[in-house]
């Protein structure tokens, strides 16, 4: 990498309002969003766009960008600022998607340690992780029919999501629906959208105090005992086990 690595200078969240909005405006270093729900529009570099959950956005230092929330859907976002030189976000467009969800994962311990006051420079290893796995994402591109489903997936967790109502909606059978996205994604519609659930669970845990049992229905996992039940099959340990080690890390 030429010249000095990135270096995390700070992070919040922008919680979801109907009428939010930020005019057109610049910034002397870099931004990162991590769109956790909703949309929003955003207007930057002669483009403009609709970001919703799971889209990646980086605004370059010195780029005037606008942005408005959906009132409908109103946006919820992490924001990472950091600096870095050119040649580390060269591979980086306006926008990616965080399939998988570990750029969020990690801006969720970023915002979380930096609310906590943990100083910057101890944050930066883990920036620079992140912005390695934007580089992954970047040399892996993934299939935009995927994407769209996962998607879809995300912007409904609240909801009931049957294999019959996603294969309807793509006009195909419950058969043709499980074997492609099988070929693509290596796991089945139904296993994926768990997965999809636990991280949103996961995050709300790391950064709100929602009781689970709040949690629980708001990523569409019944209540608090099938949470906790998958939560630790899925993470190896409890929500309750979860939020103790966060305590924990925020005390020293």
């Amino acid at each position: 990498m030429v010249g000095p690595e990135p270096e995390f200078l700070s992070a919040g969240e922008v919680r979801p309002e109907r009428d939010w909005h930020m005019p057109p405006h610049s910034h002397q270093v870099h931004e990162l969003i991590v769109v956790l729900a909703g949309q929003m529009r955003l207007e930057m570099d002669g483009q403009t766009l609709t970001a919703g959950a799971g889209d990646l956005l980086l605004y370059r230092a010195g780029h005037v960008h606008k942005e408005t929330s959906d009132r409908k859907e109103p946006v919820s976002t992490f924001f990472l600022v950091f600096k870095a030189e050119e040649a580390a976000l060269g591979h980086f467009t306006l926008r990616l998607r965080d399939a998988d969800g570990r750029v969020r994962q990690m801006a969720a311990w970023l915002v979380r340690d930096h609310r906590a006051g943990v100083a910057p420079e101890r944050q930066t290893p883990l920036l620079r992780a992140l912005l390695h796995e934007t580089r992954r994402l970047c040399a892996s591109p993934v299939d935009p029919w995927l994407t769209d489903q996962r998607q879809h997936m995300q912007q409904s967790l609240a909801g009931r999501l049957y294999l019959d109502d996603l294969a309807r909606r793509c006009g195909m059978s419950k058969f043709a629906y499980v074997r492609k996205f099988r070929r693509l994604s290596g796991t089945t519609p139904m296993r994926d959208l768990q997965r999809i659930r636990l991280n949103q669970a996961r995050t709300l845990m790391l950064t709100t105090g929602l009781p689970v049992k709040a949690i629980a229905p708001a990523v569409g996992l019944g209540d608090e005992y099938q949470l906790s039940k998958l939560f630790r099959r899925h993470f190896r340990l409890s929500p309750r086990e979860m939020r103790a080690r966060l305590r924990r890390k925020r005390a020293r």
